[in-house]
């Protein structure tokens, strides 16, 4: 892995070693309780973020997932150990599209976002400042649970 991927990488991995922290500790229904009806709760957040990085990540490799990151925030139930997995997996699913990747790579057009259209490079670096968004959302849910 090129060494400005590789850094980037650290950071994601970082990143999720916090979330990881957070997360120590809850019980499947701590992670389904909503602080107030309008509110996300933790399984809703985090799904949402791993299905966020899933696609940037698949786009990265030149794929075009068809994933709904929204759908946590409109469920009305969620499978925790099932996004306790996807969660877990993401790191090595990220891992394995960053591998690959050369100088090059990151000039090339990586996806349009509601920001515009970025490049391999903008991708990944606007993927750490997505998860690093949501992260600082839960210990709100947490403290509002009394958790």
């Amino acid at each position: 892995m090129i060494q400005e991927v590789a850094d980037l990488y650290q950071l994601l991995a970082n990143v999720h070693a916090s979330v990881d922290k957070m997360l120590e500790g809850l019980s499947d229904d701590d992670w389904v309780k909503k602080p107030q009806q309008n509110l996300n709760n933790i399984a809703s957040i985090v799904e949402h973020t791993a299905l966020v990085e899933r696609r940037f990540f698949a786009q990265v490799k030149g794929e075009v997932p068809e994933l709904d990151a929204g759908a946590p925030f409109r469920a009305e139930s969620w499978d925790v150990p099932k996004i306790k997995a996807l969660w877990a997996d993401n790191l090595e699913f990220a891992k394995h599209a960053l591998e690959a990747l050369s100088e090059a790579d990151l000039a090339q057009f990586g996806a349009k976002l509601g920001i515009g259209e970025v490049n391999k490079r903008q991708l990944i670096a606007y993927t750490v400042a997505h998860t690093a968004h949501h992260r600082g959302q839960i210990p709100l849910v947490k403290k509002l649970l009394g958790l």
